[in-house]
């Protein structure tokens, strides 16, 4: 068994062995399945925004928001369409918009709970 020493102002820094232990929970995100109902949740600079969406093997799902979280984003994009999971990155949701010229204004979600599959 080996005995690391630590002197001086690394002690503060790194505290003692019983500060470095320390328990890992590591959080088992259910996975989506076809079917699945999941509900987001994702900020913008005018608050946060709520919805669902069914999940299916296409990708690109459409997300029925909350009345609240999409007058937030009439309120953001006036052209708004309404809001999609990001078919390539699914931590990601994209505001479609009537007209875009440079692309569509994409948002990462703040939280994600799968909670069973359609009815």
């Amino acid at each position: 068994m080996s005995v690391i020493d630590i002197l001086g102002e690394q002690e503060e820094t790194l505290g003692t062995e019983e500060d470095l232990r320390e328990e890992i929970v590591v959080e088992v995100m259910q996975q989506e399945m076809s079917g699945s109902l999941v509900k987001i949740e994702f900020e913008t600079s005018a608050g946060f925004c709520r919805g669902h969406y069914f999940s299916s093997e296409l990708g690109h799902e459409e997300i029925n928001l909350e009345a609240d979280s999409l007058e937030i984003l009439k309120s953001l994009f006036p052209g708004v369409n309404g809001a999609f999971v990001h078919q390539m990155n699914r931590d990601w949701v994209e505001v479609s918009l009537a007209e875009s010229t440079i692309g569509f204004p994409e948002y990462k979600m703040y939280s994600r709970i799968v909670t069973g599959g359609a009815v």
